[in-house]
């Protein structure tokens, strides 16, 4: 049995490239069973966030062509023609696939090196996956080894001290272009655990008067009644954008929730007062022409590696001690691994 990950991510693609390959929530969990079905791996698990899309498989050991299956699946599942995609994969085996894992999880292989949003998503990932059904012996045993070395590392260093999230770089990237942000109103577009973070983020800057539409309504106005916000429908979010100085949008949406036409037809209701949007959205929730209107200046999550770029510097000191954990916790799932791939074959 072999052990492999392949995979996209924010240094190999850029958003125009991922958002065709993300796959949502309700979609993750038919097509871990697709995957398995068609591909006939062992096991299998897909994880899909703003940053990356991966693969993980438990393949038997005469299957030499997984790589052109996989690529065949994702081209015919998402709709797109794998030369846009198959030579900025990448493909991890064995120890290397166990320790990217191990990075990826912990916050060390993600645009803002310790940021604690991906174990979270890591998770999700595996819940779905097992509610799919398509995970066993040996990726349950990875992912709860995963799990226990990413606590490990955060516990035992400093990786995370003054650790910042996508979320507080949206709010500092606004308070760069904008200055004080207090008072200025702000408009949030989804209501999960991004704009949740954004709400806390605002709130610590300052900022009085927010905005949170959602498509559930009950979930908005929860949402905006923890943070003395306020909630409106998510039908009447385009009219709100008329007053609103920020937008920043984080939604679920396969498709572009605020386009080119809304922002150009509401821009003389604002007089073309200067209009940020912050789309944080993988697939993204604004239309890339918004871009090309006066006085509207739209930034997306690729816009933030930017803002984050020293950030690798402030931590790498902690860099070689979360190394010698992921080392440690790799010999010892290898070493169960073996003994697992022994049993098989004698069995």
């Amino acid at each position: 049995m072999r052990l492999v990950v392949t995979g996209i991510n924010h240094k190999t693609a850029p958003v125009e490239i991922r958002e065709r390959l993300s796959f949502s929530i309700k979609e993750t969990v038919e097509a871990n069973r697709l995957f398995k079905k068609n591909l006939a791996v062992s096991e299998g698990l897909i994880l899909s966030t703003c940053n990356r899309m991966e693969i993980y498989a438990v393949l038997n050991n005469h299957d030499g062509d997984y790589i052109a299956k996989l690529t065949s699946f994702l081209s015919e599942f998402r709709d797109i023609d794998s030369r846009q995609f198959k030579d900025r994969l990448y493909i991890h085996e064995g120890k290397a696939a166990i320790e990217h894992l191990f990075r990826v999880a912990a916050g060390l292989d993600s645009m803002v090196i310790g940021e604690m949003e991906i174990l979270g998503q890591v998770k999700q990932a595996y819940y779905d996956a097992q509610e799919s059904r398509t995970t066993g012996k040996i990726l349950n045993r990875l992912f709860q080894k995963t799990f226990n070395t990413a606590k490990k590392i955060r516990t035992d260093t400093f990786i995370t001290r003054g650790s910042v999230s996508v979320s507080s770089v949206a709010v500092k990237l606004a308070e760069k272009i904008l200055g004080d942000l207090s008072d200025k109103k702000v408009l949030i577009v989804g209501a999960g655990q991004i704009g949740e973070q954004l709400l806390v983020y605002l709130k610590k800057n300052g900022v009085k008067a927010i905005l949170v539409a959602n498509r559930t309504f009950e979930k908005a106005l929860a949402l905006a009644d923890r943070f003395a916000a306020s909630a409106i429908k998510f039908d009447d979010f385009i009219n709100s954008l008329i007053d609103a100085d920020i937008v920043i949008s984080s939604t679920g949406a396969p498709h572009n929730i605020i386009r080119k036409e809304d922002v150009a037809h509401i821009m003389p209701k604002r007089r073309q007062k200067p209009f940020f949007i912050i789309d944080l959205a993988v697939p993204r929730d604004v239309e890339a022409e918004v871009n090309k209107i006066d006085n509207v200046y739209l930034y997306d999550i690729d816009d933030l590696q930017k803002i984050v770029d020293g950030n690798l510097a402030l931590r790498k000191n902690e860099l070689s001690n979360c190394d010698k954990i992921i080392e440690s916790a790799s010999a010892h799932f290898e070493n169960w691994l073996v003994k697992e791939n022994i049993k098989h074959h004698e069995g």
